[in-house]
């Protein structure tokens, strides 16, 4: 008995010391399109640990942590900067952000989002937002997201988004498979359709090969695609390259790479 006792608490150490967690998610990417050059630098810290399910980048369907973030990105024609939260209390969540934008030839346009969600249970959320960008009215979203288990490890999870006038409706899905052996496969997709206006899909998959090394594609419905690869070469550092272009358009090359930093 003593030995089985002994087994089974080795065991449990030993998941406990493989779990791989974050608080902070640091990005610095650079982009190079049609000749123009595009560099942000972002960050999120969350004020609880967040469990990877695998892959060392991939976290929860809906996010449960009260977080802060910000960033600042600058193009040749503009830079951005913005800054938010998300608070947490009992099932409720309180969010804000600010951002503005620089246009080197327009000024400045500023925007403020304000929000108020109810978290039903771990795998329900309902969301309002407020949205108030200068010069233009203010327009409320209302939102819900949708976490189904499939089993212990994979899921689908189901957002749907649409403003107070019904003018913009958006549906968004995301699977997540354990494909067994150290191997993981994702698929997103996203449909927006605007009243008056062009509706429009994109389409999204990584495979991995291992919990540090995936590989990705993505295309949309205006014949852009794209593809890549991501490496985790620490548990703590990243890096991401790939390429997109136009089907239609084969001069519209972009390149771009990004480094990241999660603790």
């Amino acid at each position: 008995m003593k030995k089985l006792t002994v087994a089974i608490a080795s065991v449990l150490f030993s998941g406990a010391a493989f779990a791989q967690s974050y608080q902070s998610i640091t990005d610095l990417e650079y982009v190079n399109f049609d000749s123009d050059d595009f560099v942000s630098l972002s960050s999120k810290y969350y004020f609880a640990p967040k469990q990877v399910l695998g892959p060392l980048d991939q976290f929860e369907y809906i996010n449960k942590t009260t977080n802060v973030y910000g960033g600042i990105a600058d193009s040749d024609f503009a830079t951005n900067y913005n800054l938010g939260g998300e608070y947490f209390i009992n099932n409720f969540v309180v969010g804000a952000s600010y951002n503005t934008t620089d246009f080197d030839d327009a000024g400045d346009v500023d925007g403020y989002t304000l929000s108020l969600g109810y978290l039903v249970n771990d795998n329900l959320l309902f969301k309002v937002d407020r949205v108030d960008y200068e010069h233009a009215d203010e327009v409320y979203f209302f939102s819900g997201q949708y976490n189904h288990a499939l089993n212990a490890t994979d899921y689908i999870g189901f957002t749907a988004k649409v403003d107070d006038e019904f003018d913009h409706r958006e549906v968004s899905a995301k699977y997540f498979k354990d494909l067994q052996h150290g191997n993981y496969l994702t698929v997103e997709g996203t449909f927006i359709d605007i009243e008056d206006g062009d509706s429009y899909w994109e389409l999204g998959s990584s495979y991995y090969f291992s919990k540090a090394t995936s590989a990705f594609v993505e295309f949309d419905e205006e014949d852009n695609y794209g593809f890549g690869a991501k490496h985790f070469f620490t548990t703590n550092f990243a890096v991401t390259a790939g390429y997109g272009n136009n089907w239609d358009d084969s001069d519209l090359d972009q390149y771009y790479l990004k480094a990241t930093a999660q603790f």
